[in-house]
């Protein structure tokens, strides 16, 4: 009785080690024929990402993902034709036109953090803006001629601008300010 007694119990540990072996090879083809999706994103790529229209109406600037990273573009609304303006390994982001049409700010992230640059959208020479350990984003053309943006660099988010030609910088808000 013994004997057999161990070899039922043997019989049963092989029977359970055949069902774990089944379900394991069962989990693994559910996985590979069935649940590819579980593991890779629905999200949409990046393209036409925060259009913004020119001054003239007659193009937008805009980001999308290439293979290096994400990019600038134009593109002219009468003729579809596409422009890209950034082509590089940064994320180039947050484009705002200038007033008279000619430049692009836009925030990258190079150096380690972010900052804002100016193109020209016929040379596509690229100028760096500000230069600061903190992360400067949200770039906007002022009608003045100034950029606004966004900077983490007094420790604590505040609205900064500065002039694209002066390099002249303002710190807008302060701590002591309170918004409504």
């Amino acid at each position: 009785m013994t004997v057999r007694a161990g070899s039922n119990l043997k019989e049963g540990m092989m029977n359970k080690k055949r069902w774990i072996l089944v379900g394991a090879v069962a989990a693994l083809l559910l996985v590979v024929f069935v649940g590819r999706g579980l593991f890779t994103s629905n999200e949409a790529d990046y393209t036409y990402w925060e259009p913004v229209l020119s001054p003239d109406g007659s193009m937008i600037v805009y980001e999308s993902v290439t293979e290096l990273s994400l990019e600038l573009f134009t593109m002219d609304l009468g003729t579809q034709a596409v422009t890209q303006l950034t082509n590089d390994e940064y994320a180039n982001w947050s484009p705002s036109w200038s007033p008279d049409g000619n430049r692009v700010a836009f925030a990258s992230s190079r150096d380690k953090n972010v900052d804002i640059f100016v193109l020209d959208v016929h040379t596509l020479e690229i100028t760096r803006l500000t230069s600061h350990s903190g992360d400067d984003i949200n770039p906007s053309w002022g009608i003045d001629g100034a950029i606004y943006f966004n900077s983490n660099r007094s420790e604590t988010w505040e609205a900064y601008s500065i002039d694209p030609d002066s390099f002249v910088l303002r710190k807008l808000t302060s701590l002591d300010a309170t918004s409504p």
